[in-house]
């Protein structure tokens, strides 16, 4: 998991649909546009037929309706950036599923490389205690595949075992751990050639395997030993299949075109986001 970081300081100008100055310098419809017309209408007309008071009145009238309704459109915009700006802070530090074709994505799957591996093991569990971490990681092609990391205190320390609904791929790894807890070896790795074990997927992983990371020494939610019951999670993992992806939101940037979300170090577009995880 990434290290969260405050929101941004840069003021959002919310986006807005009512009439302006396009880039050419001509003005749409407004209300300057109607006093215009009116003021127009009155200095040349047909002195000897002058323009009937009902119908002016009627115009004007018009005029502050048409106002009247684009200052509450105004204020409807403001008030819906400020809600999006509050809805997004919100998230912050909360998992998140977020299209990837919504602003134009490429729509092209991306494997997974890394999954997060985040929470804490019982230091003083008995030999044979288990703990299960589960994620949905992704393929080559995008296809999406059920993995379990299954936790096993040994008389020596903890092992990890990837597995598939139950078929193990390849064998317990060991997880080393310092005297303060930390995990304080390399982050491991599922090599390819076990992810092959996975029924219709040989040859469908990225050569390198999948990374079980398990967090940097200043990360506090690194995988560490405590006293209580397991809490290991599969924070994240880096694939998807093109569509969609998820992962945890680590701050807020305000922009001109709206909040945006840093997410696994992108930016998100907060009307991206198709559903928020507690």
């Amino acid at each position: 998991m990434s290290t969260v970081y405050p929101i941004s300081s840069v003021q959002p100008k919310p986006a807005t649909n009512a009439p302006s100055a396009d880039a050419s310098g001509n003005n749409s419809l407004n209300e300057d546009t109607f006093l215009t017309l009116l003021v127009a209408q009155l200095k040349y007309q047909d002195p000897m037929n002058p323009a009937d008071s009902t119908q002016f009145l009627t115009q004007t009238a018009q005029f502050t309706e048409v106002e009247t309704l684009q200052k509450m459109a105004k204020q409807q915009e403001v008030q819906q950036a400020a809600s999006q700006v509050l809805a997004a802070s919100t998230m912050i530090g909360r998992p998140v599923t977020y299209s990837l074709t919504a602003n134009g994505g490429s729509g092209s799957p991306t494997p997974t490389h890394t999954m997060s591996i985040r929470g804490s093991l019982p230091k003083d569990a008995t030999v044979g205690s288990k703990a299960t971490a589960t994620a949905d990681v992704f393929t080559n092609q995008g296809a999406k595949v059920s993995l379990e990391l299954d936790f096993t205190k040994t008389a020596t320390g903890w092992t990890v075992q990837a597995s598939n609904h139950g078929a193990k791929l390849g064998s317990p790894v060991p997880i080393a751990f310092d005297a303060s807890g930390d995990h304080s070896s390399n982050d491991l790795t599922i090599p390819s050639a076990a992810l092959d074990g996975i029924v219709g997927t040989s040859g469908s992983w990225p050569a390198t395997g999948i990374t079980l990371a398990f967090g940097a020494a200043n990360d506090p939610t690194r995988l560490q030993l405590q006293s209580g019951p397991a809490t290991v999670v599969v924070a994240e993992q880096d694939g998807n299949d093109g569509q969609s992806a998820t992962g945890i939101v680590t701050g807020v940037h305000l922009t001109a075109d709206g909040p945006m979300l840093v997410i696994g170090g992108q930016q998100i577009p907060y009307t991206s986001i198709t559903d928020v995880q507690s």
